[in-house]
C-alpha cells in the first residue's frame, strides 16, 4: 500500500479540525467579521472535511489498514469514521446557526460541539497511530504531534485567508489576524519539538510483499504485460543489453529529514514571524503575502513529515 494516500489522510484530517478550531475560537473572540465566519465556515466543510472524508473512506479505513498489516491501535481507530462523520454533521449545524446573527448562542453551542468531536477524532486518529513511534511517553508525543500539525496547517491556513478578506475591509482591526498568526508560530514551533523529542519508529513493518487474497486474485485475473525481448548481443560484440524497467529513484531518508525541517517547518516559521510584524504595522497586503507562501510550504512539509512518519523500519 502506498503511503502517500494514507499520509494524504493525515494531513487532511489536521487540516480540517485545525481550520475549524481556529475559526471557532475567531468566532468566540467575536471581533471578526461575521459574514467571514460564515462563508470559511461552509468552505471548510465542503473544501476540507469532506475531502478528508472521502479520503478515509477510499484509502485509510481499518479494514484497509489491517489488509495491508499494519501494526496500529485498532481499537481506537475503530472510532474515527463514526467520530468524523459527527463533526461533518455538527459542521452543517453550525453552518446553518449562521444564517442569522441573532443565533449566536446557537452557534456557539452547535460549534463547540463540532469542535469537541474534531478534538477526539483527531485524538482517535493519534491514538491508532502512535505505535509507529512510541518509544518516549508511550507515544504520547505521537499523539500531541498530530495536535501540533493541526494547530499549525488551520492557523496558517485560516490566518492566509482572513488576510484575504482584510484586503476588503483595510479598516478593519488586525487583532484577530495577528491572533491566527501566532496560533501558527505556536503549533511550528510544538511540532519542531515534539518531532526532535519523539523519536522514530519503534516497529518493522511487515515485507513489501505482503498481499491480502483480494489483491492476489485482482492480481492474478490481469494478464502480465509481455515483455519486448532484449537483442542478444553477437559474437565480439561490446552492446549492453537495456534492462526491461527503469530503475525508481531513492531519496536519502537524512535528505528528507532536513528538507522536511528546513522547507515545510524553517520556511513557513519564518514567514508567519515576519507576517505577525508586517501585521502589527497594519501592511495587512504584505503579510497577506507571506502568509500565502507559507501556506504552501506548511502543507508540502506536513505531507512529506506524515509519509516519513509511515515509512516504518524494513
Amino acid at each position: 500500500m502506498l503511503t502517500i494516500p494514507l499520509a494524504f489522510f493525515i494531513v487532511m484530517l489536521e487540516l480540517s479540525v485545525g481550520s475549524f478550531l481556529v475559526l471557532y475560537a475567531l468566532d468566540i473572540r467575536n471581533d471578526t467579521s461575521f459574514n467571514f465566519v460564515r462563508f470559511q465556515a461552509v468552505l471548510y466543510l465542503l473544501l476540507f472535511t469532506l475531502l478528508t472524508w472521502g479520503t478515509m473512506v477510499g484509502f485509510a479505513n481499518a479494514d484497509q489498514l489491517r489488509r495491508f498489516g499494519y501494526n496500529l491501535d485498532f481499537h481506537w481507530l475503530s472510532y474515527q469514521g463514526t467520530a468524523l462523520l459527527w463533526f461533518m454533521l455538527l459542521q452543517v449545524a453550525y453552518s446553518v446557526s449562521l444564517i442569522s446573527r441573532k443565533w449566536r448562542l446557537a452557534r456557539l453551542v452547535t460549534g463547540g460541539a463540532a469542535s469537541l468531536l474534531g478534538i477526539f477524532c483527531l485524538f482517535a486518529v493519534g491514538m491508532g497511530y502512535r505505535p509507529i513511534a512510541a518509544a518516549n511517553l508511550g507515544g504520547a508525543l505521537t499523539v500531541l504531534g498530530f495536535f501540533a500539525g493541526a494547530l499549525a496547517l488551520g492557523g496558517v491556513s485560516t490566518a492566509m485567508l482572513l488576510g484575504h478578506w482584510y484586503l476588503n475591509t483595510p479598516t478593519a482591526t488586525g487583532k484577530p489576524l495577528e491572533f491566527a498568526t501566532l496560533l501558527t508560530v505556536g503549533g511550528i514551533v510544538a511540532q519542531i519539538a515534539f518531532g526532535i523529542l519523539g523519536g522514530g519508529v519503534t516497529y518493522v513493518h511487515p515485507p513489501a510483499t505482503h498481499q491480502t487474497s483480494a489483491v492476489v486474485a485482482h492480481t492474478a485475473n490481469v494478464a502480465a504485460p509481455a515483455l519486448a525481448a532484449t537483442p542478444t548481443p553477437g559474437k565480439g560484440s561490446t552492446a549492453t543489453p537495456t534492462p526491461p524497467f527503469k530503475q525508481s529513484v531513492q531519496f536519502n531518508t537524512v535528505t528528507l529529514i532536513i528538507l522536511e525541517y528546513l522547507l515545510g517547518l524553517g520556511i513557513p516559521l519564518a514567514l508567519s514571524v515576519i507576517a505577525f510584524r508586517l501585521e502589527r504595522e497594519r501592511s495587512f497586503q504584505s503579510a497577506t503575502g507571506m502568509l500565502y507562501i507559507a501556506v504552501v510550504f506548511a502543507f508540502f512539509g506536513e505531507v512529506l513529515a506524515r509519509n516519513l512518519f509511515l515509512q516504518p523500519l524494513s
